[in-house]
């Protein structure tokens, strides 16, 4: 399963979309980008196989996923000087040039799990939607969504004894569209921190 969702992850283009475990933009990532997002995200995966909690946001943001390959995290949480506990044994790679990126999201969701093994992260829709060049972001069309529903089956398939939440309304849309009834929680963004917070802490620890 995991490599089914790999090759599903891999074969996507559409218009407005860079899909980062495909492609590479000279002039922001190493030669081996695509590469190193993907073995990145299979590392993630592995590391958090026994989740009791699967928290689906949106897309991919160009400061987190686009670079690290893993949903609401950016490199300097995993190649930083003060990586997360989960990555401080090292073999995560940058795969942009220059300094890592940091995204803002990824920080307030991190603190929010506060060291919790329990939760995976995922997005409805996995690439980097943009619209005004490779560094911006939008919500994914539901058209977008519907091409992206196979991805999140099979991602989904992968925690079968998981509990799904959804992080943002697109998300919980996408979810019902499979079937899956999500508990909403708050997306950190836009002055959603708070709420988002409040909504982790309210999910019972596991690990």
């Amino acid at each position: 399963m995991m490599d089914q969702l790999f090759d599903l992850l891999r074969v996507y283009r559409g218009p407005g979309v860079f899909n980062q475990y495909r492609d590479r933009d000279p002039a922001l990532g190493r030669p081996d980008a695509p590469a190193i997002r993907r073995s990145n995200l299979r590392r993630y995966l592995e590391t958090f196989a026994g989740a009791a909690y699967v928290l689906v946001g949106e897309a991919a943001g160009y400061a987190g996923c686009r670079f690290s390959g893993i949903p609401f995290t950016g490199e300097v949480q995993l190649v930083g000087a003060e990586p997360l506990p989960w990555a401080a044994s090292g073999g995560w790679e940058q795969s942009s040039v220059g300094e890592p990126w940091r995204e803002r999201s990824a920080q307030i969701v991190w603190s929010a799990l506060d060291g919790r093994r329990d939760c995976v992260l995922w997005n409805a829709f996995p690439w980097h939607p943009f619209k005004e060049g490779p560094l911006s972001n939008r919500r994914p069309r539901s058209g977008e969504l519907y091409q992206a529903a196979e991805v999140l089956r099979c991602l989904l398939l992968l925690f079968p004894q998981a509990e799904v939440y959804a992080i943002g309304r697109v998300s919980q849309r996408a979810l019902e569209a499979l079937g899956v009834e999500a508990v909403y929680i708050r997306h950190p963004s836009h002055g959603g921190k708070r709420a988002f917070t409040a909504g982790v802490a309210a999910l019972p620890r596991r690990a």
